[in-house]
């Protein structure tokens, strides 16, 4: 249980400071597709030396291949539209932004019957895109392409949890995590290949965001898979709401992008609304457990 923590507080951390890593390197002129192309290439090549080194043999069954593709067509996505937004909006706002997924999956869940809509989840969408709007109309200048990018990285990540749930009870994170990068890391290589548009950052600045953004994502996949192996997918979501809040420390620190009061307030409305929905959860998982 422990580690399942320590886990989980290395997810926020790392995925936290990402987009900080991704601005610095567009800021010196890294192109969207480049970056995928070394982030996934780094984080697979990571996972497929840590796999050898611990002489794992991944034991992948055919029933588990489609939900392995479709965890990672999300995850390239999510990757993709996520660190793309922070080219046109702060990290700050991106960060809020994609991290309003389990208040609009809620809804989704309720019109699809895959759950229910109670009060307290009602309550908290609310909550929660109240806060939004309050870090989202401080700035009326906020590029809306940016914010749709943020929107879609969120619903991905939120398929992806539910996607990944069932494969970390009979596969390592270690198989799940080289899955989810690699299949990616060939699409995008081949593509940046084929259009011979992979080109590596020329400055030291955008050399370390290239690296520093790629390790973050190689460390915090791996780290979300084990946490959700070891507390759940739920109680896992439910401390992974620190995420935009380190990455509103990272953006001030090596950024200097600095949010207005208002949208401070905002960013913490925003992390109580998902907060009071993930509670919800977690009450009537605890109420119609067996005594």
């Amino acid at each position: 249980m422990l580690a399942g923590y320590f886990f989980v507080a290395v997810t926020a951390l790392f995925f936290g400071s990402a987009p900080t890593f991704a601005k610095l390197a567009f800021d010196a002129g890294t192109d969207p597709l480049s970056l995928q192309v070394f982030r996934f290439a780094i984080t697979a090549s990571l996972t497929l030396a840590a796999i050898g080194l611990a002489q794992h043999r991944p034991r992948i069954h055919r029933g588990q291949i489609v939900r392995l593709c479709l965890l990672a067509a999300c995850t390239a996505l999510s990757s993709y539209c996520y660190m793309t937004a922070v080219r046109y909006i702060p990290v700050a706002v991106a960060s809020l932004t994609f991290f309003t997924f389990p208040l609009v999956v809620g809804p989704l869940a309720h019109v699809l019957k895959l759950d229910e809509l109670t009060r307290r989840k009602s309550l908290a969408i609310v909550v929660g895109f109240a806060g939004l709007c309050m870090v989202l109309g401080a700035n009326i200048g906020l590029d809306p392409y940016g914010i749709a990018l943020a929107f879609v990285a969120g619903l991905s990540v939120a398929v992806s949890f539910v996607v990944s749930r069932p494969l970390t009870q009979t596969l390592p994170p270690l198989t799940i995590t080289g899955f989810a990068t690699g299949v990616p890391c060939l699409i995008y290589l081949a593509v940046g290949l084929a259009d011979d548009a992979v080109h590596f950052p020329e400055s030291l600045c955008g050399a370390l965001g290239v690296i520093g953004n790629s390790l973050c994502f190689a460390v915090g996949l791996a780290c979300l898979y084990a946490s959700i192996a070891r507390l759940g997918a739920l109680r896992t979501a439910v401390l992974i709401n620190l995420e935009p809040l380190v990455s509103v420390a990272a953006a001030f620190i090596l950024l200097g992008q600095s949010i207005t009061p208002l949208q401070m307030v905002g960013a913490l409305v925003v992390v109580g609304g998902i907060v009071l929905m993930q509670s919800d959860r977690a009450n009537r998982t605890r109420s119609s457990a067996p005594a």
